[in-house]
């Protein structure tokens, strides 16, 4: 069959009114190109499952870039070849043809999902994920709300994965454009569009190596600028092979080219980590070429023996659905946390790999039988072929599905799991003293609670306390904020923690001066920080030059707040361990749920210091710990005496402050922290 017949039956290309030219009679079908999608999301999904020895799993995403960037400049260049033209109007149409049914299918599952199964403070970033993903805006929400990829299971949005489809469609939004322009700026040939793509791939490369961070490489990799390049070395190589004789002819050479290729791909897999600095400074680029390198020999030669092995038929049938086990791997790995009985006699995680991967092939195949290809292929009635019906049909589901989304991921009024903060949250609190109890009685102690977000979280259980105990409860914590006079750096960024810098010493000023309070209990994880020095060097946590600073301001602070009457609790920072994927109820005992209290190394140290500070102001300064009942044994696990302690196992819960406070208030008894008025 003739490739525009064929594009024509794939509803790629509107039926031709001419007969079609053969400069790029390359694009017709090739099944090894299938069995390249297979390769790809497999890779993913198997990164996606933990195993080691695909470590550079998540490349098959850059290989599923190029290979859109080539595909999709072929079509555009083949309509215009024919047509003399390219309708915007009918390639939109195709792509939400292509792309849309099967991605709302999806959202409405996970949304359901997540009504059913998310704690009620997950809700808001949930339906901001799931809106951000309907509209291919993913990559730039995920930004925005600081989610790192890498951290597998430590964000836990089921569509985190759809950052690299937003990509793609906003590529398809741009680049039709810019073929359109490029080719009538040049009279239809197509030199101004290879500069474009040439000055495109330099640009990106070079964006992505400037955005890179070594703490948190996320940006480098969502940023559309930054990933552009691999779409656009697609691209280049199509515009190659559509209009340079000589790249459609060695099929001898093709073959070879393919193997290497193919072989460059599978090592990269094997090899490529995904925090290296290398990727984000030029390896993509490079990764991305070796794809361009195969899908180059296997079109020029698809008998040769790479084009047969990846066109064998599993290979295809993975292949033609690979959108949709792309779509539904990643909710499907974290919904299920249990392998199924018949896979349960497998050893390690083979079990549950096996049962995530069967549920993901099976959903993809039902969306690929049952929902994309008829509605691909126009057999839908009522719809049929008309791209006017379909417009009005995707715009009345994407409307349905958005009003679902929308009420599913809205907080019911009897599900009032919410971090502990939330009562402060109310009236703000921040770089300011509030008054949280006062209490009846004339002359009662005061009890100031000092710190961060993590000290805020406890709030429950501090107000309940001190109307137990018949005492004044005031607190100034305020999130991001460090008790020293420090200036905190955050992967490179101290601008944003000026204001705290610069409020802190009259905070505690006013502390002193107004509420004379009777005792001060401290807790700041911030101060785990890096920090900027005076003269503007970044001082790296750890270090000994951190650790001597810290001590010193910690040391001042408290002989302070000593020197005014008051004794000073610092509370032992708590270990940061439980992801919060390990809160939904039935991944609750997971052994990867069960990590040890020691895996922070910056904690033990820290705390060590904590120690030191108060044991320079003998019966007026004390250090406390609750590690040891938020993690028995040294083992932290999402929740202790059948309570959820940390909503995101670092700051508290409502019911998790309540639970903590109680036993925070014993370590105060037990080492004679209360002052004689609260005795």
């Amino acid at each position: 069959m003739r490739t525009a017949e064929r594009l024509v039956q794939a509803h790629l290309l509107p039926a031709p009114n001419t007969a079609p030219a053969t400069a790029l009679r390359g694009l017709a079908y090739r099944p090894a190109l299938d069995g390249l999608r297979a390769l790809a999301v497999l890779a993913v999904v198997a990164y996606h499952l933990g195993y080691a020895q695909i470590r550079g799993g998540f490349l098959g995403v850059d290989v599923f870039f190029v290979l859109s960037g080539y595909l999709i400049t072929s079509l555009l260049l083949l309509e215009h070849e024919r047509t003399g033209r390219i309708s915007l109007r009918a390639f939109w149409g195709r792509r939400a043809r292509r792309l849309l049914p099967a991605l709302l299918l999806v959202l409405l599952a996970v949304a359901v999902w997540e009504w059913s199964t998310a704690a009620a403070y997950e809700l808001p970033q949930r339906r901001t994920d799931l809106l951000w993903a309907l509209f291919y805006g993913s990559n730039w929400n995920l930004v925005a709300s600081a989610q790192d990829y890498f951290a597998q299971y430590g964000t836990a949005s089921l569509v985190r994965h759809t950052w690299s489809l937003a990509i793609e469609e906003q590529f398809y939004i741009l680049w039709p454009l810019v073929v359109l322009g490029a080719l009538r700026l040049a009279g239809g040939r197509t030199r101004a569009l290879l500069a474009v793509c040439v000055a495109g791939i330099g640009v990106s490369v070079t964006m992505m190596a400037l955005l890179f961070s070594a703490a948190d490489p996320s940006r480098a990799y969502y940023g559309t600028e930054a990933r552009v390049h691999q779409l656009l070395i697609g691209a280049l190589l199509a515009i190659a092979l559509a209009r340079v004789a000589s790249f459609r002819r060695p099929r001898r050479a093709g073959s070879g080219a393919a193997t290497a290729g193919l072989l460059l791909l599978l090592v990269a897999f094997a090899t490529v980590g995904d925090n290296e600095p290398a990727y984000y400074r030029g390896l993509s680029a490079l990764v991305a070429l070796a794809a361009a390198l195969l899908v180059w020999g296997l079109e020029v030669a698809p008998r040769g023996v790479p084009a047969r092995a990846l066109g064998v038929a599993p290979a295809r049938w993975v292949g033609k659905i690979s959108y949709g086990v792309y779509l539904w791997h990643w909710p499907v790995i974290l919904a299920i946390g249990v392998p199924i009985s018949v896979f349960a006699w497998m050893p390690g995680s083979l079990g549950l790999s096996a049962t995530r991967l069967l549920f993901t092939l099976a959903f993809a195949g039902l969306s690929y039988h049952l929902v994309e290809r008829p509605i691909r292929e126009g057999t839908v009635p009522g719809i049929r072929g008309s791209l006017g019906r379909f417009a009005l049909a995707i715009v009345g589901a994407t409307l349905a599905v958005s009003l679902a989304i929308v009420s599913l991921t809205s907080v019911p009024a009897e599900r009032d799991y919410v971090p502990g903060s939330a009562g402060l949250d109310a009236v703000g609190c921040d770089l300011e003293i509030c008054v949280r109890y006062e209490a009846p009685a004339p002359r009662a102690p005061v009890v100031a609670v000092i710190g961060d977000s993590i000290a805020r979280s406890l709030d429950a259980g501090f107000v309940e306390l001190a109307e137990r105990q018949g005492c004044t409860y005031v607190i100034a914590a305020t999130g991001g904020c460090r008790i020293t006079h420090l200036l905190t750096s955050v992967e490179g960024n101290s601008a944003k923690y000026e204001p705290c810098f610069e409020a802190t010493p009259d905070l505690w000023r006013e502390l002193l001066d107004t509420w004379e309070p009777d005792l001060v209990i401290a807790l700041d994880s911030v101060e785990l920080a890096d920090l900027v020095d005076g003269s503007g060097t970044l001082v790296p946590a750890g270090d000994a030059e951190y650790l001597a600073a810290e001590h010193r301001e910690l040391r001042e602070i408290t002989r302070a707040f000593t020197a005014s009457g008051a004794r000073v609790v610092h509370v032992a920072v708590p270990p940061f361990v439980t992801p919060p994927d390990c809160l939904r109820e039935d991944a609750l005992q997971l052994d990867l749920c069960a990590v040890p209290a020691s895996n922070d190394p910056h904690v033990g140290p820290f705390n060590d210091m904590l120690a030191e500070v108060a044991a320079a102001f003998p019966g007026r300064a004390y250090d406390v710990s609750i590690t040891e009942d938020l993690c028995p044994s040294g083992i932290c696990r999402p929740t202790v005496q059948g309570v959820v302690a940390r909503y995101d196992g670092h700051h508290f819960t409502a019911e998790g402050a309540r639970w903590a406070v109680p036993r925070l208030y014993a370590e105060l008894v037990r080492v004679g922290a209360l002052p004689a008025s609260m005795a």
